[in-house]
């Protein structure tokens, strides 16, 4: 028979024929059809392949001739193809889908996978065969874990023509993010689930790449050029995860390069000082293979907005009661140094500068944006080692160095309504105290803020805030207190031009081991160090009005002295260690058990680099985890992991999750999971120049849920819908304290008139539904679209102006109530366009105030002028939407970007 099968090989298209129909009418190929002539008729055109394998023994000529009308008649139609179905299991109809039925198969014996990549191919079928390595740290089926694990390709980074892994993430559910305003940015606003990224983690191939002095990650700075997919995991991610996995996880998957090596070398420029640099070099096969990539951004983003404030504070002017006016401190200050005192016990009040209950007209604030300079270079180099097939090394490095303007660059206005979370003098009044700032009355009795009051940024408002000193500029030209925007061009900062340079030094080794056909050992070793230090691009600020010069330490009149940055250096150090045993124990069963030490170390320079602490935290964890396949429609996993801390003891986090499959049409999962985040060392010993310390500081901790459907109608359609509710007790926050050392001469922190703690508050409550939805139309027409409704606010408090900053009840500032996108692409042998449309409800600000909904359409392309080289190009916000993302921050108009790529190899 094989003799016979290699000989048919070796024949020319002319002996096809006649060898071919003897064989059939013989049945000597063994040929196995179904005989009749309308199933024949249906066969695809490999149907002599699957005759090799059908089980009747005759054929008819005439079905041999409408067989063979299905060929090519050509020798390679001999040759055996694997089939497509197992024609040996009963096809039965599935709400009109044809799917396969068998004994439930033995689960897949694991195999030696690092933690955060997979050797598997990414799409198997449809979205439920997706393989992930995020949700159970090996490579898995969607239909084998509870979890929701949304992906994002290397094809969809270049449809949004994305630079970062925050532009990569737009249009995925429950991910929240500042849009790249045609480069990068050096600010925050980045919302998983409603939580921000101290309590979501940030992983790079399975391994933390959070800052260990304050648990943050920079995911806005990541480029993506040297990752083959990103991996977000949504539910039960601190079983698997640990401290801070509140939200889930985002795994930044990097790229391990097969085949010859290649070259590529991008550039790309755009309007407002924007351009990127790429070069890429790698290539090898299963044994070795390696990745060099370098990746420059530069972006000024120095482009005009207007914004419009929603309502202006309005401040009560100087008083004509010279008894009431302190020759020496200045108008409303009495020789205590208290604002709003009365100087002589004649019983005149000062209102000189404090707001009025009234709040004035919507105004619409013009300008430049000045101050979102941001610079990046990142350096990356990947070398996986295979010497025998149950060995497997990966050593992965990453360099990156930034340069960005300090906080949050953007803001043209800001707020004025504080509170003091309670924490005030009980029964006084606070604002007269200056232990918060709220409205006042004619009499001088505190009256609510429940619309907050808006001013806008220029310097002598950064100089005088909250108590505003002056009435006209330097030029003469009268103004109310407050009022500087008349007089004083709008500034788009408030940190005197502060600069930081910041590094992150990434290394780690991976280490999988095969012990036996149904055992693995997957440990490494990683080590993560962060370095930063911050500067004033000039020691003097400029500002134009008649603020006292005394009274804030002024040399000349229109200029000050500004004080060193709060945090002139600072250095985080994370070791992390880990390994962990999966085993297949049964056919239907996966056991891990694993062992994890973390350390985070901080050294930090306080207070202009007068003051400095070195603090280390150690945790070690254990974790167990069964994954449970009772059968191909039900799935089950069960965990526990315990974690001692050096800093607040032990805690446990159990977890479960459960996945119904009746049918490849739906699939239904839920996940249940206990949670916890643990304080950063800066909570707990001062982050800033202004903060104080609260070692007391205990864990925030609670319960995330979340139930989803999958649903997958056709082959090319699938949707997955998600919805989620997750507590959190004890969340960290800011409580607003008078400060002890303001307007004392030579305190770094004289200026602020309050100074911020670090407090666990009541409880942050999280719920929303997640909806993403797929559409293969043709090979190469595809559609997306996402939507995510969020609800995520503090409760637990009563609203009053004497306990609490107004912020109870109400939804976070930085996340919308509704957030959509949508996504058509073409792509078609090195053709490339798509349409990236955003929607976003506006943001809260108050209790009846929002700003408003915007939308935007994005339009990236790719044309390929040759083999080697091809075309980019990108125009965002083609319809030029004015809007604000995050709140206070007026984001771009239409801008581009155009360049090319280079690609030689491979």
């Amino acid at each position: 028979m094989e003799m016979n099968n290699t000989f048919q090989r070796k024949l020319g298209s002319s002996f096809v024929w006649a060898a071919l129909l003897p064989a059939l009418s013989t049945g000597l190929m063994g040929a196995a059809v179904y005989a009749q002539a309308d199933q024949i008729a249906g066969l695809p055109q490999d149907a002599v392949a699957r005759a090799t394998e059908a089980k009747s023994q005759t054929l008819s000529i005439e079905d041999a001739r409408q067989l063979l009308d299905k060929t090519s008649a050509k020798a390679a139609d001999l040759e055996y193809r694997p089939p497509l179905w197992d024609w040996t299991a009963l096809a039965v109809q599935d709400n009109g889908r044809q799917r396969q039925t068998a004994q439930a198969t033995p689960a897949t014996a694991p195999t030696a996978q690092a933690p955060g990549t997979s050797d598997e191919p990414d799409e198997q079928g449809d979205v439920l065969d997706e393989v992930s390595v995020t949700a159970t740290r090996r490579a898995t089926r969607a239909r084998d874990t509870p979890s929701v694990v949304y992906a994002v390709k290397k094809e969809d980074f270049q449809a949004v023509r994305a630079t970062t892994a925050t532009d990569a993430l737009t249009l995925i559910p429950g991910f929240t993010t500042l849009p790249s305003l045609g480069g990068v940015r050096g600010a925050g606003g980045i919302f998983l689930r409603g939580f921000d990224d101290q309590r979501f983690q940030v992983l790079r191939d399975g391994l933390s790449i959070q800052r260990s002095s304050n648990n943050r990650s920079d995911l806005s700075s990541f480029v993506v050029d040297d990752l083959e997919r990103i991996e977000v995991v949504t539910g039960g991610a601190t079983l698997r995860y640990g401290s801070g996995a509140v939200g889930g996880v985002i795994n930044l998957i990097t790229e391990t390069p097969k085949g010859p090596p290649k070259l590529t070398l991008q550039y790309l420029v755009g309007n407002y000082g924007n351009s990127r640099y790429l070069a890429k070099y790698g290539g090898g096969d299963d044994t070795f293979s390696y990745n060099l990539v370098y990746s420059g951004v530069a972006a000024f983003n120095d482009y005009p907005f207007s914004v419009t404030l929603p309502n202006q504070a309005q401040f009560y002017g100087p008083t004509t009661n010279p008894n009431s006016i302190d020759p020496f401190l200045g108008p409303g200050f009495n020789s205590s140094g208290l604002p709003g005192a009365d100087p002589d016990n004649s019983g005149d009040l000062d209102l000189y500068g404090f707001m009025k209950p009234e709040v004035g007209p919507p105004l619409t604030v013009s300008g430049v944006n000045n101050s979102s300079i941001n610079a990046s270079d990142t350096y990356t180099g990947k070398i996986t080692f295979k010497p025998d097939p149950d060995n497997k090394l990966t050593l992965r490095v990453g360099q990156l160095n930034s340069q960005f303007r300090f906080a949050s660059s953007g803001n043209a206005y800001g707020t004025l309504c504080t509170g003091s979370n309670g924490l005030g003098t009980p029964g006084a009044n606070g604002t007269l105290l200056g232990e918060r700032y709220l409205p006042l009355n004619p009499d001088g009795t505190e009256a609510p803020c429940p619309q907050q009051r808006y001013f806008v940024n220029t310097p002598s408002n950064f100089y005088s805030s909250p108590y505003f000193r002056y009435s006209n500029s330097l030029s003469g030209v009268t103004v109310a207190p407050g009022q500087a925007y008349q007089v004083e061009p709008v500034i788009t900062e408030g940190f005197f031009y502060q600069t930081n340079n910041q590094s992150q030094t990434e290394a780690a080794l991976q280490w999988d081991l095969n012990l036996s056909p149904t055992t693995t050992l997957n440990s490494y070793v990683q080590y993560f160090q962060f370095l930063g230090n911050a500067y004033n691009l000039s020691p003097v600020f400029n500002f134009n009005t008649n603020i006292d010069p005394i009274l804030f330490g002024l040399t000349t009149p229109g200029q000050a002295t500004v004080n060193p940055p709060a945090q002139p250096y600072f250095e985080g150090r994370k070791f992390e260690a880990q390994t962990a045993i999966n085993t297949q124990i049964s056919p239907g069963q996966n056991l891990q058990f694993g062992v994890n030490y973390n350390e985070d170390r901080s050294y930090q320079q306080k207070q202009g680099g007068r003051r400095f602490f070195d603090q280390t935290i150690s945790r070690t964890s254990i974790f167990l985890i069964d994954d449970i396949s009772f059968s191909e429609e039900l799935k089950l996993n069960v965990g526990f992991r315990y974690t001692y801390s050096t800093q607040f003891g032990s805690v446990g986090t159990p977890g479960a999750g459960l996945r119904y499959t009746p049918s490849n049409f739906i699939s239904l999962r839920t996940n249940w999971n206990y949670i916890f985040n643990a304080p950063s060392i800066s909570d707990l010993n001062v982050s800033g120049g202004i903060f104080v310390a609260n070692p007391n500081l205990k864990p925030e901790s609670g319960v995330a849920f979340d139930a989803g459907v999958d649903v997958t109608p056709l082959p090319n359609v699938s949707l997955q819908a998600t919805y989620f509710n997750i507590y959190l007790d004890g969340v960290f926050g800011n409580a607003i304290l008078p400060n002890p050392n303001f307007l004392v001469p030579g305190d770094p922190t004289s200026n602020f008139a309050f100074i911020q703690q670090r407090v666990n508050r009541d409880t942050q409550i999280s719920t929303g539904f997640e909806l993403l939805a797929r559409w293969q139309v043709t090979p190469e027409l595809t559609f997306q679209a996402n939507y995510t409704n969020s609800d995520s606010r503090l409760v637990g408090r009563t609203d009053s102006i004497d306990t609490t900053l107004f912020i109870y009840q109400l939804q976070n500032a930085g996340i919308p109530f509704n957030n959509a996108g949508a996504r058509l692409t073409y792509a078609n042998k090195g053709w490339l366009a798509a349409l990236v449309f955003r929607y976003q409800d506006g943001f809260t600000l108050d209790y009846t105030t929002f700003t408003p909904s915007w939308a935007t359409l994005d339009i990236n392309v790719e044309v390929p002028l040759t083999p080697f080289f091809t075309v980019l190009g990108s125009v965002r916000n083609v319809t030029n939407t004015t809007y604000e993302n995050p709140v206070l921050v007026p984001a771009i108009g239409t801008n581009f970007l155009m360049g090319g790529r280079f690609e030689i190899g491979g």
